[in-house]
């Protein structure tokens, strides 16, 4: 049990982890939703640039007769360089031209050329022709990596467009699969689709760009939710210190308000025992066979102030007994018994209207109850009898047995034990008796010491 205890996280621990918790999944989603957001971003600035920037081509540096008629071969090989040109610098792999009527006009591969939309792309390009341009696509194809390198010139392009035996053009073709995002771009001739055409635009670079953008913002938000962590980490610590710091001192002063309660109720009962000089002490005897018996009977210590302060105050209602009740030196009669009887009611009278003395109340009322229901006031019986009533019905007759009284001397202590097994399942609970009858007899003799202990006057 101890190993579980030291082994319990305190709670600024638990709270440090259950916050690191919290703010990594928080950072971990917005993370996510950043990079997936401005991904999405990214690849429609793209599509959309690209978009604008081929279409801006046709009817400037394009020369729209392709869509119109077949072209001549040296018409074509010019209009090859020209788009091959320009496309590179958008990092273009690919691309194909389509006339109103779904035929491939124009491609990077000739033997294309002259055939219908394939079926994949027979859809998008119906669409487009009629002006309802499908949103751009990541595709996988196999191209020539040398097209998307700013200023690929073809081998058969005209002579004013540059030095052939240098740039993308002279290296050796370099085929292979790429990402792309494709994008339909109608080809407009006034307010008319003329035509369609399809790019292939490299996508790898722009994706490893912004992965690096990502784990920057990434790492930010993680920075972020690291610094606060620290942040509010630091002022739960501070207000968890200042909390335990006001605990502590409210714990003082409940603590000095017990002891200056108890301290009350002490000199109350020391004011008892001025008065009722026959009781001399009893209160504080009892209080402490309370406590043996109690600790018999394995009660826990929270119940141990209650139980106290029920002992020092539950004779509290003898202040309205008149004194020639009181002191009287011999026996009661039927009258004053019935007066005296009335102290239990009286006593909780007193107290009951004291919040932190309620349950001190209950007990100090039903303290001359009987186990077999023979007591007053209430004649309650067993186990309706409060505990705390049961115990001091043994540890009140034990003292008055054994202390010396005007009338008569004190019992020993063998004697008086006898008395209280006597009365065990009829006067007393058996239970509080046989913890009672368990205490070592030296604790027993060093209560009983300090009782009061005086000789009866003998008549001569």
């Amino acid at each position: 049990m101890g190993e579980a205890g030291s082994n319990t996280l305190s709670p600024v621990a638990r709270f440090s982890l259950a916050l690191a918790l919290i703010l990594a999944v928080a950072a971990g989603l917005l993370a996510a939703a950043t990079g997936v957001l401005f991904g999405r971003y990214v690849e429609t600035e793209t599509a959309r640039f690209t978009e604008d920037a081929v279409a801006s081509h046709f009817g400037t540096l394009f020369d729209d007769a392709v869509f119109a008629r077949e072209l001549t071969a040296r018409e074509r090989n010019d209009l090859e360089a020209q788009v091959v040109y320009h496309f590179s610098v958008y990092g273009i792999l690919a691309s194909r031209f389509y006339d109103a009527g779904g035929r491939i006009v124009f491609s990077y591969e000739r033997s294309e050329i002259g055939r219908l939309a394939p079926a994949e792309q027979a859809a998008a390009a119906r669409a487009t022709l009629a002006g309802a341009t499908p949103p751009a696509a990541r595709r996988e194809i196999v191209a020539d990596m040398r097209y998307g390198m700013p200023g690929m010139v073809t081998a058969d392009a005209p002579a004013w467009m540059g030095d052939h035996g240098h740039g993308p053009g002279a290296r050796r073709p370099d085929i292979r699969r790429a990402g792309t995002l494709e994008t339909w771009v109608p080809v407009r001739e006034g307010d008319r689709i003329v035509g369609a055409a399809v790019v292939w635009r490299y996508i790898e670079p722009i994706d490893a760009a912004l992965r690096g953008i990502q784990a920057v913002a990434a790492g930010i938000i993680g920075l972020a939710a690291l610094l606060l962590w620290l942040v509010l980490r630091g002022v739960y610590v501070r207000s968890s210190e200042r909390i335990v710091s006001q605990a502590k001192a409210l714990g003082l002063a409940l603590a000095e308000t017990e002891r200056t309660y108890d301290a009350t109720l002490r000199a109350l009962s020391g004011a008892l025992d001025v008065r009722d000089s026959e009781t001399e002490g009893h209160g504080r005897r009892v209080v402490e066979y309370m406590e043996l018996i109690a600790e018999q009977l394995g009660l826990p210590e929270p119940m141990y102030a209650t139980l106290r302060r029920g002992a020092l105050l539950h004779d509290i209602g003898k202040i309205g007994v008149p004194d020639h009740v009181l002191r009287k030196p011999g026996p009661l009669t039927e009258t004053e018994w019935g007066v005296m009887r009335r102290h239990p009611d009286l006593g909780a009278g007193i107290i009951g209207d004291i919040p932190f003395l309620e349950e001190v109340a209950v007990i100090v009322r039903a303290h001359h109850e009987r186990w077999d229901g023979g007591g007053y006031p209430d004649e309650l019986a067993g186990r309706d009898i409060p505990l705390g009533a049961r115990i001091f019905a043994v540890a009140d007759s034990f003292d008055a047995m054994t202390s010396d009284r005007p009338y008569r001397l004190g019992r020993p202590l063998q004697e008086a034990l006898g008395e209280l097994l006597g009365g065990r399942g009829t006067q007393f609970d058996p239970q509080v008796v046989d913890a009672f009858l368990r205490v070592p007899r030296a604790r027993l003799e060093h209560v009983h010491g300090r009782a009061p202990h005086r000789a009866v006057a003998v008549p001569a």
